[in-house]
């Protein structure tokens, strides 16, 4: 089973797409930490445990380090998840 970190996430959205992330920011072990999406690679639509999530897989930077990452966004619930760094 794969963990999800919840993240705040700023996105942008045109009329009858769904959101995508621009700028992302997470805590883990009592440090906060920035990202910044530079580039959407892939965009796909799961269906996890019945809810409709939109994944993406970004060229980011976070906290100016270059990385991969895959976000997550929860349709229903409007809420973001981490789900690799």
């Amino acid at each position: 089973m794969q963990e999800l970190m919840r993240v705040e996430v700023m996105s942008y959205s045109k009329p009858g797409e769904p959101p995508r992330p621009v700028t992302f920011r997470f805590g883990a072990g009592g440090a906060q930490y920035k990202g910044r999406v530079l580039k959407v690679l892939d965009k796909k639509i799961n269906k996890w445990n019945g809810n409709v999530m939109y994944e993406y897989l970004c060229d980011c930077t976070v906290d100016d380090h270059p990385s991969k990452i895959k976000i997550s966004y929860e349709r229903d619930t409007m809420h973001w998840y981490l789900r690799n760094l």
